[in-house]
C-alpha cells in the first residue's frame, strides 16, 4: 500500500471520528486528483461532508476559512503547493484571524498539499514555495520528511492540540508514491512543531526536511559517517532551541534540502546557528539544495539534492 492510500483511510477515519470535520477541494466528491478523498467519496455518510470548490484556490481558502469561524474543522486538499500559493490572498485572511482579534476568534483550517518533484509536472517542484509560506503571519507549515510519518503528521496536524492557526501539511510526491505497510492509526510521538533526531552521531549534524530527510540517511550509510541526522518538519514555526542544541552537538553542519537555493529556509537555519551556535561551530555552514529554477516536466527531479552532492558537504565538513 502507497502513503495516499493510507492518507485516503487517514482523512476518512478523520471526518468519522468528528462530524465537525468537512473536507473541501476541486474534485473532492469523484476522489480527487490523487485519490486521497476516494475513501470519503464511497462512504454515503461522509459524502455530504464532501465540498467540490471552484478552480479558484483564493476562493477555497475564504470558504474553508469561513466555516471554520462557524465551528467546523475544514481540510482542504490541493493538487499541489502551488494552488496554496496561488490562494495566498484567501489563505492570508484566515491565518489572521487569531492575531486580528486577539485570540477571540480562531479559524483551524488544515491544508494538504503535495510538493516537489515526482509525478512529471515541474512548475512547483523546483520553486521553494514554502519559504514563501513560512512568511505569513499565523500560517503554521510542516513538511513530511519520510512514508512512515504521514498519516501521525496527518492525524496531529487534523487535532490542533498546539494551536488553532491554520496549517499547510506539505508531503512530498515522492513520499506519497512510496510504499509502505498499511493504515496503523499512529499517532506522532512528539508534537507537530518539533523537529527530531532521526539518526544520532558524533562527527557531523545533516539538517534536512522532506525528500531530503531520505537522501541524507542514505549519503551517511553510504560515506559510513557518524552523523546526527535531523528532521526539521515544522518550517513555521522553527524548533529553535532543539536545532540550536543539536547544532552544538557536533559543530560540523549541513543543510540539504529540495528547490532552489537562494533566499529559503535553509538560509535561515544558517543565520540562527550563526547567533546562537557560533562558538561551537568548527567549520562552514555547507547547504546543498537543487538546481535553481525554471525546470522543465522532464528535469523537475534535478529540483532535489543528490546523495553523492551530500556525501561530498560531509566530507568537507568532517575534514575541514
Amino acid at each position: 500500500m502507497n502513503v495516499i492510500a493510507v492518507l485516503a483511510e487517514a482523512i476518512a477515519e478523520l471526518m468519522r471520528e468528528d462530524h465537525q470535520r468537512v473536507l473541501l477541494g476541486e474534485d473532492v466528491s469523484t476522489g480527487g486528483m490523487l485519490g486521497l478523498s476516494r475513501v470519503c467519496a464511497d462512504d454515503p455518510e461522509l459524502a455530504a461532508r464532501l465540498v467540490a470548490t471552484p478552480l479558484v484556490p483564493a476562493t477555497a481558502m475564504a470558504h474553508a476559512g469561513g466555516l471554520a469561524l462557524a465551528g467546523l474543522r475544514p481540510i482542504v486538499l490541493v493538487p499541489g503547493v502551488l494552488q496554496v500559493f496561488e490562494g495566498l490572498a484567501g489563505l492570508r485572511e484566515v491565518a489572521a484571524m487569531a492575531w486580528r482579534t486577539a485570540g477571540e476568534r480562531t479559524a483551524p483550517v488544515l491544508i494538504v498539499a503535495p510538493c516537489g518533484p515526482g509525478f512529471g509536472l515541474g512548475g512547483d517542484a523546483g520553486e521553494g514555495l514554502e519559504a514563501v509560506l513560512s512568511r505569513v503571519p499565523g500560517l503554521r507549515v510542516v513538511c513530511v520528511g519520510r512514508p512512515h510519518d504521514a498519516e501521525p503528521m496527518l492525524r496531529a496536524a487534523a487535532a490542533f492540540d498546539v494551536s488553532e492557526d491554520p496549517i499547510v501539511l506539505l508531503v512530498p510526491r515522492t513520499i506519497l508514491t512510496a510504499e509502505i505497510d498499511g493504515p496503523s492509526r499512529a499517532e506522532l510521538t512528539r508534537e507537530l512543531h518539533v523537529a527530531h533526531r532521526v539518526r544520532v552521531g558524533a562527527a557531523a549534524t545533516v539538517f534536512a526536511w522532506g525528500e531530503a530527510v531520505g537522501l541524507a540517511l542514505e549519503a551517511v550509510a553510504e560515506t559510513g559517517c557518524d552523523a546526527t541526522v535531523v528532521d526539521v518538519a515544522s518550517l513555521q514555526p522553527l524548533d529553535r532551541a532543539t536545532l540550536v542544541e543539536a547544532a552544538r552537538d557536533t559543530g560540523k553542519i549541513v543543510v540539504a534540502h529540495a528547490g532552489p537555493r537562494h533566499h529559503g529556509i535553509a538560509a535561515e537555519l544558517a543565520a540562527l546557528f550563526a547567533d546562537d551556535a557560533i562558538d561551537w561551530l568548527d567549520a562552514p555552514i555547507v547547504r546543498v539544495s537543487g538546481e535553481d529554477p525554471p525546470l522543465s516536466a522532464a528535469d523537475e527531479l534535478r529540483a532535489l539534492p543528490t546523495v553523492e552532492r551530500i556525501a561530498r558537504a560531509l566530507e568537507r565538513v568532517t575534514t575541514w
